[in-house]
């Protein structure tokens, strides 16, 4: 996972980071040739990346890789773990020629003029852009244009512990939502006014509403036109009111709340072995071997009506190129390397990422990785995948959902939580 440094940085420390991006001093390298040697000079490239600790030395692997692949660009790595550091320099003109960042952030580097239009330079290549997973490319679109390119996608998967299955005599995973739901109630165990164990995923509160709402057929709407109360959501909101009216507001909560707060940690409800079924990405896995949980994951089951599997919802890595780069086809070209070519396959097996572009998917090296891999390179190979829609609001759209799901929990009506929904993004586009 990525590590943040504090936005408290001091203004020393931006400026020798600054300094640093800025170096584009030209490098040399000798070939030899049919006149004998002869100096081919390089064009330094900047790439600041966010990673840092063990992840940039393997960035700085992928890197080394890449110069030695050509001759035309010297990409030069800086560790900068702080976004406001890099979009302070970049707002300066003393950027870096290319960096990384997550795809929910192309809508307002987009608008701010920050992140440079890649249209013109897909054309200009060709570049077939079905070569990526259909909704990881959505997630760098603003206003119909690409404004980056994804490295590595993040999707969620369906966790289950089998030996409370087992105790409640279930043989059997859920073949569809309804039936998840229906073991989810069926696994919740109450005691003495306290919830002993829980069976739904309702912890992590933040993955399961929108991957219900998709896995009933629904969406939250397109920018422009957003649908707060859409029928999936809906209904995603009833059962979470069922789960409350049958085990009691202030048991739920309490569990949920505690969950959340532990998340990741010995406390945490699926490695404690009190928590049945979880919604969740690929860290789980290893997390959840080293607790001796005895489980397994499967794609998220959609709705009857829908009839399919592998509903998630879906996060990008991605790279841009600053509308401030001093050597915007040397970043372009990097960018190939890193989300297209050898390098992307690189990237993915290094760190074991999940890759954004359909070929990879298939690669037998990277699907042999670990189980995880496996498993979940299936769910986006399925393609049942969904995003919020990429607007300049979408952390107050997600947050309007956030609080919508804890209304209901803490004994509002679905429609009571709907309605104050509905007003607070009345406004966002």
């Amino acid at each position: 996972m990525r590590k943040f440094l504090s936005l408290g940085l001091s203004f020393s420390m931006a400026a020798m980071l600054v300094a640093c991006g800025t170096n584009t001093t030209q490098t040399t390298s000798s070939s030899s040739g049919s006149e004998g040697t002869k100096q081919t000079q390089r064009e330094v490239v900047n790439f600041w990346y966010l990673w840092g600790g063990e992840e940039a030395k393997l960035i700085e692997q992928i890197i080394a890789e890449y110069n030695k692949s050509q001759d035309k660009y010297e990409v030069v790595g800086t560790s900068t773990p702080d976004q406001k550091v890099i979009i302070t320099s970049i707002s300066g003109g003393q950027g870096p020629d290319i960096t990384d960042d997550f795809g929910g952030s192309v809508p307002k580097y987009a608008n701010e003029n920050i992140a440079q239009n890649l249209d013109e330079y897909i054309k200009k290549d060709s570049v077939d852009m079905t070569a990526f997973v259909d909704a990881a490319l959505e997630q760098q679109k603003y206003e119909g244009s690409i404004y980056s390119l994804p490295i590595s996608v993040n999707v969620f998967a369906l966790y289950y512990n089998k030996d409370l299955l087992n105790n409640a005599g279930i043989t059997k995973t859920p073949q569809t939502l309804e039936e998840l739901m229906q073991m989810g109630e069926e696994t919740t165990v109450l005691d003495g006014g306290a919830l002993k164990q829980l069976g739904s995923p309702f912890v992590p509160a933040n993955y399961w509403p929108n991957i219900f709402t998709y896995a009933y057929g629904s969406d939250f709407g397109q920018t422009g036109k957003l649908t707060p109360d859409n029928e999936g959501f809906k209904k995603s909101l009833e059962f979470m009111e069922s789960q409350v009216k049958k085990f009691g507001k202030d048991a739920l909560s309490n569990f949920i709340t505690s969950g959340n707060s532990n998340l990741n940690t010995p406390q945490d409800p699926f490695l404690n072995g009190t928590q049945v079924f979880r919604i969740d990405g690929p860290w789980l896995y290893n997390m959840a071997k080293e607790a001796n949980v005895n489980f397994e994951v499967m794609p998220v089951p959609g709705a009857e009506s829908v009839g399919s599997d592998g509903w998630s919802t879906v996060d990008t890595s991605m790279l841009y190129i600053p509308t401030t780069s001093k050597h915007k086809d040397g970043a372009w070209d990097f960018m190939k390397y890193m989300c297209m070519g050898d390098g992307n396959k690189l990237f993915c097996k290094l760190k074991g990422d999940l890759p954004s572009t359909k070929a990879l998917l298939e690669d037998q090296e990277i699907i042999s990785a670990s189980p995880a891999q496996k498993i979940f390179s299936e769910i986006v190979a399925k393609n049942n995948l969904r995003v919020l829609p990429p607007s300049l609001n979408t952390a107050e759209y997600s947050k309007a959902i956030k609080d919508a799901v804890e209304a209901v929990l803490l004994g509002d009506s679905v429609e009571q939580a709907l309605n104050r929904m509905k007003d607070a993004v009345s406004t966002l586009k």
